[in-house]
């Protein structure tokens, strides 16, 4: 096996890393003890057999190996009869049917708190990690820092932080079992007692120093789990598949995911040789221990001052309490490395949201009108801001388009209006209000919105239009929103129609839609919804020409009394609109009337006629 170059630990590294780790948890919201009672608090709410469960566990595996330890003396009293062998052999048999009954026990209870127990306990932590992960504001999950810690937490969710409910048990098991022995060996032999103390004590130092390399090591390994956590879903997901084939992209793929495994497996691999050493180190440490250990015992027989049995009681103590103490400090520096996750796992839920969530003023019910009053907004570590001082009024039942360029901030306006984004500068008002005043959740009942990536759930057609089951589903209302968008008569034809699925990854009798029909789909599901306001970006992108003036036609019906904005690169369906709003760099550079504009001769004219060069 190759020998590995790890990144130099020197101890000017390892202090600077001391001190970082200090500093850092004097600045974590959560210390070690709130972490504890955190993860009790939650396993508790989620099982309360899963901590009355642990506390037995610990109870009955030490009472087991207490009733064991003691058993094995008086069998060898019993053998040599060294005391009265009548009553060495019932309290043998009486102590082994203890450790024996206890051991069941222990088994017993280990199987719940290892499967069942962990499963609901992961499951509410994930749940809630989702839920924080799809009500934060929309801006937050957008940024790289954010995702980190998303990763961090996740990682918490899946397998680490329940392991603290079982560092918990164990340091309470052995830190009564330490209690017990301790006072037994320091009875029998208070020497004895420091031989095993100290180097326990040095193990615990070598592993906390290996503990603390990992640690200082983590963020230099986020950037590449991230990329391959996204790669992974990319080649594994079915709306990748197509390009994955026709592109010859399997090779690329490969290449990249063995980049990045490549920069991940070089950091496992300091990890394990990291680990290699600091573990080789702290077992010379016990194996010195356990000789000088065995040395003194050995000189104690020899110098007749025990008997056998008691030899056997010195030997079992002696080990136990190696193990115990072992045990222990393994379990706290466990349980201080992963009190750090449970800190992410919290962390993450504690990322502020600018949006108002508490109870706002109450959302006008009769007329809708949004302003945008001088709004820049810049993207999170972007040098340059996507919208620059831009004003406008969106009022009811006025249909608004928005044209330009790619890149231009046809969509970062639509998301700033919806209450996707809050303004950078500036503001934006709903009937003379800030957008802030309205509680956010609230402010989004009042949009329909289709946005250019659409999106597909593993339900029926009529569970992905509604948002509901199909049990709570308006039928006549589903029927006329497909009807509107222009899917109605393809459902028709399909064996379950609206109840057919989608999704062939979990369904079997589900089917692909087409693009089109995707976003037909998106569209049936914004006329579903009805709100006041409808945002439309690029719905027609994907249509053919004659679905695409079908959705023209109806588009004046299912617009009647709403305020509507309508994105397109294609000029000539913007004719319909009352205003048109040509974007230029995130700047409004022309607006007006389909006629006025392109009277004006300006920018918009010369898009209009050279895309319309193409039709003559």
């Amino acid at each position: 096996m190759k020998r590995v170059t790890i990144t130099k630990y020197t101890k000017e590294k390892h202090k600077a890393a001391v001190e970082k780790n200090k500093a850092e948890r004097k600045k974590r919201r959560y210390g070690l003890w709130d972490n504890l009672k955190y993860i009790i608090s939650k396993g508790w709410q989620t099982d309360k057999l899963i901590i009355i469960m642990m506390l037995l566990e610990f109870v009955f595996l030490k009472g087991s190996e207490f009733a064991g330890m003691f058993a094995q003396k008086y069998i060898v009293n019993f053998a040599l009869g060294e005391n009265d062998r009548r009553t060495a052999l019932v309290t043998a048999v009486i102590l082994l049917t203890a450790a024996t009954t206890l051991l069941g026990l222990y088994c017993i209870v280990y199987r719940y708190t290892g499967w069942s127990g962990a499963f609901r306990f992961v499951r509410r932590l994930e749940g809630e990690l989702s839920q924080k992960h799809m009500n934060t504001d929309y801006a937050n999950i957008e940024m790289t820092d954010n995702n980190d810690l998303l990763n961090k937490a996740s990682t918490a969710a899946e397998n680490i932080v329940f392991q603290m409910l079982s560092h918990i048990r164990k340091i309470l098991g052995n830190l009564a079992a330490l209690i017990a022995l301790g006072g037994i060996l320091a009875y029998l032999d208070p020497v004895l007692l420091v031989l095993v103390a100290v180097p326990c004590y040095t193990h615990y130092k070598l592993e906390r120093h290996k503990m603390l390399w990992i640690w200082n090591m983590v963020d230099n390994w986020q950037k590449y789990d991230r990329e391959i956590g996204y790669i992974d879903r990319c080649m594994s997901d079915l709306q990748h598949a197509k390009d994955v084939r026709i592109f010859r992209m399997p090779k690329f793929f490969k290449q990249l995911m063995a980049r990045s495994l490549g920069h991940r497996l070089d950091w496992y691999e300091q990890q394990d040789e990291w680990t290699f050493r600091m573990e080789t180190a702290a077992q010379a440490v016990n194996w010195g221990g356990y000789f000088l250990c065995y040395a003194y015992i050995l000189y104690k027989v020899f110098g007749g001052g025990i008997s056998a049995g008691d030899l056997i009681l010195y030997f079992n103590a002696m080990l136990m309490l190696t193990r115990t103490m072992y045990d222990m400090f393994e379990s706290y520096n466990g349980i201080i490395w992963q009190s750090e996750n449970v800190s992410y796992f919290r962390e993450y839920g504690d990322i502020a949201d600018n949006t108002n969530r508490s109870k706002g003023v109450p959302l006008p019910t009769d007329d809708y009108e949004i302003e945008l009053r001088n709004v820049s907004y810049t993207y999170y570590k972007a040098d340059e801001p996507t919208i620059k001082n831009l004003s406008l009024t969106l009022r009811k039942g006025e249909r608004l388009a928005l044209v330009g360029l790619n890149g231009a901030g046809k969509t970062t306006l639509i998301k700033l209006m919806c209450g996707l984004y809050d303004p950078t500068e500036g503001e934006i008002l709903l009937n003379g209000k800030p957008v802030n005043a309205y509680n956010r959740d609230e402010y989004f009942t009042l949009f329909s919105a289709v946005f250019q990536d659409t999106m597909e759930l593993p339900a029926s057609i009529a569970e992905n239009i509604s948002g509901v089951s199909y049990e709570q589903t308006d039928k006549e209302k589903l029927a006329l929103c497909m009807k509107q968008a222009g899917l109605y008569e393809k459902i028709e034809t399909l064996p379950n129609k609206e109840r057919t699925h989608l999704d062939r990854s979990l369904y079997e009798d589900a089917i692909e839609l087409s693009g089109g029909q995707k976003q037909k789909m998106s569209l049936a599901k914004a006329l579903y919804k009805n709100a006041p306001i409808l945002l439309l970006d690029e719905p027609t992108a994907a249509l053919d020409p004659i679905a695409e003036q079908e959705m023209y036609l109806q588009y004046a019906d299912f617009s009647k009394a709403k305020a509507s904005v309508f994105i397109s690169h294609r000029l000539a369906s913007t004719r319909f609109c009352d205003r048109i709003i040509l974007l230029d760099s995130g700047e409004i550079a022309e607006c007006g009337t389909h006629d006025e504009l392109i009277s004006k001769g300006g920018k918009y004219a010369e898009l209009f006629e050279l895309q319309s060069s193409y039709y003559k």
